[in-house]
């Protein structure tokens, strides 16, 4: 099954592969105030956006100075993909656009290259980082560029 790739570091991803998503991560934070931050886990008991909120609260995502915080979440044995934005950056894609990120990390998982589908999502999100909240981080880089696991 492609979506269930458990390996390396954490269960999901080898060392190379992580290394590309903190690049992607940095890349989706350049030249706006926001932080982007992606999270894996292997079961979701809620629905995927509920979880998504709570860990977005957990990793301190919510108490980014300008809102801008933007957590893309997996469930990879439960096949669930969310997306949770703060209250900064939430309203401010277009009509359909945050369906158009969960699909492109999915799209990822069917092909069999998970850390394409999920390059491709925070590049999405790091263009409209870039539109709604451009500029200068002049708070800093708040929250580590990392991918989180559970």
């Amino acid at each position: 099954m492609a979506f269930e790739r458990p390996r390396g570091p954490g269960g999901y991803f080898t060392a190379t592969e992580t290394r590309r998503l903190v690049k992607a991560i940095r890349d989706a934070e350049q030249g706006n105030r926001g932080e982007v931050r992606v999270h894996v886990e292997g079961r979701c008991r809620d629905e995927a956006l509920e979880r998504a909120k709570a860990v977005f609260g957990h990793l301190k995502m919510n108490e980014t100075r300008d809102g801008t915080g933007v957590l893309l979440y997996v469930a990879v044995r439960d096949r669930k993909v969310a997306v949770f934005a703060g209250e900064g950056i939430v309203e401010r894609g277009r009509h359909g656009f945050w369906d158009d990120v969960v699909n492109a990390v999915a799209e990822g998982y069917r092909c069999g290259d998970p850390v394409a589908g999920l390059e491709s999502a925070l590049d999405k999100v790091g263009a409209l980082l870039r539109e709604a909240a451009p500029g200068d981080d002049d708070a800093g880089d708040e929250l580590p560029n990392a991918v989180t696991t559970a």
